[in-house]
């Protein structure tokens, strides 16, 4: 059991905190972004691309691990939110990862929001399956 009371483990608490701290995170630099005060924008996003990697060193081999299970699934609608969760996040954080720590291309605002919404599709389908797996589906008996 977790520390937020749920069937989670630990980590996987840790992992949905990191990803909603990433999430605030990102959002302050988007304010500073409009308000044109632009170091400090940089410095917010990519401290949240960094919180969401930390995230994904931990999702990302459960993800795997699990892959014969989500194939045999994948009809299952928790299995569906899992597998849209993994794609969208991993377009989000590869994306993030390019915008935040290329120097050379011309950064328009198109892209970042772009961004920004497969970032907040992402954390939603991510809260989604935590709520579906460790919340609302039942012990198997025993």
């Amino acid at each position: 059991m977790g520390f937020l009371g749920t069937r989670a483990g630990p980590l996987a608490d840790l992992a949905l905190i990191i990803s909603i701290a990433g999430f605030i995170i990102l959002c302050l630099g988007v304010v500073y972004a409009k308000r044109g005060i632009l170091l400090r924008h940089f410095k917010l996003t990519r401290l949240a691309v960094l919180l969401l990697i930390i995230a994904f060193i931990w999702m990302g081999p459960r993800f795997i691990g699990s892959f014969h299970i989500i194939v045999s699934s994948l009809t299952v609608l928790p299995i569906l939110i899992t597998v849209f969760h993994a794609v969208i996040g991993t377009s989000a954080l590869l994306a993030g990862i390019f915008l935040e720590f290329d120097m050379v291309i011309k950064k328009t605002h198109y892209p970042m929001r772009t961004v920004f919404l497969l970032w907040i599709l992402a954390l939603l389908l991510g809260i989604a399956t935590y709520i579906v797996r460790y919340i609302l589906t039942p012990l198997p008996p025993r």
